[in-house]
């Protein structure tokens, strides 16, 4: 989706006022127009920016109309690529702005989108959140220090994340480690038999677990490996 870009309007400015002669729908994206002057091509608005503006045939094109026109096609843009994102899983609300920034779009406009999506339920860091964590436990694995960084590096907000880990039973993570390791049992029962407590033991600090909840059930978990 190609973004408008100001300064390709600076050949029409000088020549503001024009009146708009005609307006027809584009050929290739029939949800936008083309307005022209006589047989010169002015610029092409989406159908929002056509309602929003009343654009029609005989008005007269300024350039404060068309500083106008152009933040409501900002707005209308990336309305429209925020929406494709989520369309294709959810995001944190800094995680879309941050996208929208790479791909051009102003931070003014994309925080007034994500606002109007978050006003919609279109967008919601709790909601977010508790998907994240109920899929990072259930399917990767993941410690609880790994997802809350995740979570912060996401922008959520760190009230959210203590409120949605309250009251989590201990015993989930540590069922986590001992499915890690069962998994990767292979790996370590072919480590040296001196070594294989310490391989345990840093392979699941690297995946985030504390050092506190790791020892609590080395034995346990070493116990797995050379007997499972």
């Amino acid at each position: 989706m190609k973004k408008s870009d100001p300064n390709e309007y600076d050949e029409l400015i000088p020549l503001l006022p024009l009146t708009i002669t005609a307006i027809q729908v584009q050929k290739k994206n029939r949800e936008r127009f083309s307005l022209y002057h006589e047989d010169r091509f002015l610029l092409g608005v989406s159908t929002q920016t056509l309602v929003s503006c009343s654009l029609k045939k005989g008005n007269l094109l300024t350039s404060e109309k068309l500083d106008s026109i152009l933040g409501i096609e900002q707005y209308s843009r990336a309305k429209e690529y925020t929406l494709g994102i989520l369309s294709r899983r959810d995001h944190s609300v800094q995680e879309l702005i941050i996208k929208g920034i790479k791909k051009g779009f102003n931070k003014d406009v994309l925080e007034r989108v994500t606002h109007e999506l978050q006003k919609n339920n279109y967008l919601d860091d709790q909601r977010f959140a508790s998907n994240f964590i109920h899929d990072t436990i259930e399917f990767k694995k993941w410690s609880l220090n790994k997802i809350k960084f995740e979570l912060c590096k996401k922008g959520v907000n760190k009230s959210i994340i203590s409120e949605l880990f309250d009251g989590f039973d201990e015993a989930i993570w540590k069922e986590q480690m001992y499915s890690l390791v069962r998994k990767n049992r292979a790996k370590f029962i072919r480590s040296d038999t001196t070594k294989r407590k310490k391989k345990i033991y840093d392979y699941l600090a690297r995946k985030g677990y504390s050092s506190t909840l790791i020892w609590s059930e080395l034995n346990k978990l070493l116990s797995l490996v050379e007997t499972d």
